[in-house]
């Protein structure tokens, strides 16, 4: 352990044990553990390069030498001490970029007998370029061009030092052993080797040579690693381990591989015990000063964390904080990561101070948003905790602009910090605003199945700590009696006599789905689901299929004309829903600019055919309603429905039918002229116009999921610029202008969604609900 890194920590062990006792003995034991002395240089010490591209000049080149070459050449400054590598320039993160002080490149000229190759230098900080002295290699003698291309690499870096007397250390460079030179033949064949290609050719190509060095060993066991099974890892570790005729640098190389598989697999001791191994590589070929081994101490500490070892793993992500500070990149990917979870685990030994500077400093440093959303969620429950409730609603509002951006209001971190406004809100004295967002979770269970979740029974459990603060012993106890219904024996907590409110807790990185591969949230897949897939479509007969009644789907027109009707009084919630959908309501008067697409309308049915269509069309006389029907359905409709039947039907002149697939691409189904049965009628143009769409007793119990999802995702890409309120089943989604993901923003009552029999009877509940915290954050109080 270096002079530097035993002051820090005694500073820190001497702070520790003052304030956090526990943390004091763990440091000190670890601190025993760690006493392999290590050289640690200083950045002012030290040079910082990198590899820059190697350019052909000439007309005659060949790429397959230069990648080559480069990647060649790279291997061999990996292994450089005395000085920091930090890879080939074009590859690294703009820190990383920003950090190198001298970037190594050069030219290369194919000549008639071999090959020419003028070394450079920039130095950024002077933004000046040298040229070191060419050097000529013969074509029978290539073998050796990457010894003598790194050589005059680093002679020029040598004399740059040299001459311009700067205080560095001279690099120790590592160079191509004699007996590892290539023959001419193998390197032309080594030159063949793409490291990008595809896994077959490469494993073919390496069957093909016979010679190995270590630069191919190395490619080799890169591409063993790439079948990411827990018995291939352990087959390649039995040869690379502890073999001492393998270089120290692809020891380290596959023990990281294979600690970061075991890491992504959630198997945190497996992770530490090849992540060890990877340290000690390091520290055995002394590079230690380098991003490489902070990387490495970081994997160590987050593995201890996830692991439930949070003191322990102080010390390591103190290390590692150090090293990436030292090195002048705690804003790399890597450096801002490792500072998240050492924040996180201060939060965890009780310095809610540290943990919050530390998460702060993350602010507006991290360029995935929904890393930033579960950061502000963590900082804001520190924050929290500290008794900040102020600064905690104005993170979660910030936090809550950034959910919707993303269209994840029903995601678990949206909910999670709904929990936590609630409780800020109350702590500010605002109890009923409390109550009132705590409540909206609860009513929730009619839309999604919620009552199934942690946050639900949170909400419960606070919400009795309110009735009971308010003296409504009678609804606390409700409350809590619901609470321990649903809640697992083991984790019941007492009847609450104080506000100590559920809130969760901290969320680390890696154990959070990331919202953007998903299409719906848990809750809103769950129910969707529940619809699709219920009848196969083809075994049933025609007057089952073609089931409807006057009056079934009431509760649409109901929904819609309060959006439409100007004097309606509307919530807030459903005043914002107005507004996305449209925006100035003087131009959508009785539905105009409105194109309703009614996927499975019954249109086949003998003695109300596309009643509920129909409906709707006498209902918003403006609106442009589309029958979207099954091209066999339209055929029996056409043949088989009463003449009078289709006239009053066709007495509507906003009313459209369409022969197509309601789950088929949009595009194409949609824009064939072909598939309009009403050719005296125009297309509906979609362009800036507001889409509604409806199936209910069609795609929705007809098909199953697995086509359902790409039907939504396909609407999503196609209406990209409209706003679309879609009615699935009895679930409301909305798809606001300019995003792709559809939000589950309510439901319909149960009137006319009984497949089996006819009834307009609601079951007391209402033609509609509507969640606010799933429409806009203007609802947020």
């Amino acid at each position: 352990m270096s002079r530097f890194q035993k002051n820090t920590l005694l500073v820190f062990t001497l702070l520790t044990a003052i304030a956090y006792a526990p943390l004091y003995y763990s440091i000190k034991n670890v601190i025993k553990k760690e006493s392999l002395p290590i050289t640690l240089e200083t950045p002012e010490t030290v040079v910082f390069f990198s590899l820059g591209e190697f350019e052909p000049k000439g007309e005659t080149f060949d790429r397959n030498t230069i990648r080559i070459l480069k990647e060649m050449i790279s291997f061999q400054l990996e292994q450089t001490t005395d000085a920091v590598y930090l890879g080939k320039h074009s590859e690294l993160s703009s820190p990383k970029q920003n950090r190198s002080e001298m970037i190594l490149s050069g030219t290369i000229q194919w000549e008639e007998k071999g090959v020419l190759f003028t070394p450079k230098l920039r130095y950024v900080e002077s933004k000046s370029t040298v040229e070191g002295k060419s050097i000529f290699v013969l074509y029978e003698e290539r073998g050796s061009l990457v010894l003598k291309i790194q050589t005059s690499l680093t002679n020029l870096l040598d004399e740059t030092i040299r001459l311009n007397r700067l205080i560095k250390r001279n690099p120790i460079w590592s160079f191509v052993s004699e007996g590892q030179i290539l023959s001419e033949s193998e390197f032309v064949k080594l030159s063949e080797y793409d490291p990008k290609g595809s896994i077959e050719n490469r494993k073919n190509f390496f069957q093909s040579i016979n010679f190995k060095t270590d630069f191919s060993e190395w490619q080799r066991y890169l591409l063993r690693l790439e079948k990411q099974s827990e018995e291939n890892l352990k087959e390649v570790w039995k040869e690379v381990g502890g073999n001492p005729s393998l270089s120290s640098f692809l020891s380290f190389t596959v023990a990281k591989k294979i600690s970061e598989f075991y890491f992504y697999q959630a198997e945190y001791s497996k992770a530490i015990e090849f992540a060890n191994a990877a340290r000690r590589e390091k520290e055995k070929s002394k590079l230690v000063f380098h991003s490489e081994y902070a990387d490495t101490l970081s994997l160590i500490g987050k593995s201890l964390v996830l692991n439930g070892k949070k003191e322990e793993a102080i010390f390591y992500l103190t290390s590692a904080k150090k090293i990436y500070d030292t090195l002048g990149l705690s804003k790399d990917p890597m450096g801002i990561e490792n500072s998240y979870f050492y924040g996180l685990t201060l939060y965890e030994v009780s310095q809610l101070e540290l943990s919050a500077f530390e998460l702060s400093g993350l602010q507006g440093n991290l360029s995935d948003i929904y890393q930033n959303i579960y950061l502000e969620y963590n900082l804001a429950h520190i924050l929290y905790q500290m008794g900040r409730y102020e600064a905690t609603i104005s993170l979660l509002k910030d936090q809550k602009k950034k959910i919707f951006e993303t269209s994840i209001p029903n995601f678990e971190i949206a909910l999670q910090s709904l929990l936590l406004y609630g409780a800020a809100e109350y702590q500010m004295g605002n109890w009923s605003v409390a109550k009132s967002i705590w409540e909206s979770i609860v009513f929730a269970k009619t839309t999604y199945a919620i009552d199934d979740t942690l946050v639900y029974r949170s909400a419960l459990f606070n919400l009795s700590i309110i009735a009971s603060q308010r003296k409504n012993s009678e609804q606390a106890d409700s409350y809590y009696k619901q609470y321990v219904k649903l809640t697992p024996y083991g984790q019941i907590k007492p009847f609450p006599a104080d506000t100590n409110f559920e809130i969760g807790k901290p969320i680390y990185p890696y154990t959070w789905v990331q919202p953007s591969s998903s299409l719906f949230s848990d809750l809103e897949e769950k129910t969707i689901r529940s619809y699709t897939g219920r009848y196969l479509f083809q075994t049933q007969d025609e007057e089952i299929r073609a089931r409807t009644y006057e009056n079934r789907l009431e509760d649409t027109n109901l929904f819609l004309d309060d959006l439409l009707n100007p004097n309606a009084y509307l919530s807030k919630s459903m005043m914002i829903l107005r507004k996305s959908l449209f925006g100035d309501l003087k131009v959508f008067e009785r539905g105009n600019q409105v194109v309703f697409l009614d996927i499975g309308p019954a249109l086949n049915h003998p003695e109300y055919p596309g009643v509920t269509s129909q409906a709707v069309a006498k209902h918003f006389p403006k609106m442009e309603v589309v029958l979207w029907e099954l091209p066999g359905e339209v055929d029996l409709f056409l043949k088989k429905v009463k003449p009078e039947l289709k006239e009053k039907l066709y007495g509507f002149s906003n009313i459209r039918i369409l022969s197509a697939d309601g789950v088929g691409d949009f595009q194409t189904e949609y824009n064939d002229p072909n598939h309009w049965i009403l050719r005296n009628r125009p297309i509906p143009n979609l362009k800036h116009k507001t889409i509604i769409i409806r199936a209910a007793n069609s795609i929705d119990i007809y098909e199953p999921y697995t086509k359902i999802s790409p039907h939504f995702m396909n609407l999503g890409k196609e209406l990209k610029e409209n706003p679309v309120l879609y009615f699935f089943n009895r679930s409301i989604l909305l798809k606001p202008k300019g995003k792709e993901k559809f939000i589950l923003i309510g439901n319909q009552s149960i009137r006319g969604f009984h497949h089996n029999f006819q009834s307009l009877d609601r079951n007391g509940e209402p033609p509609y609900s509507i969640l606010p915290f799933s429409i806009s954050d203007e609802v947020m109080p």
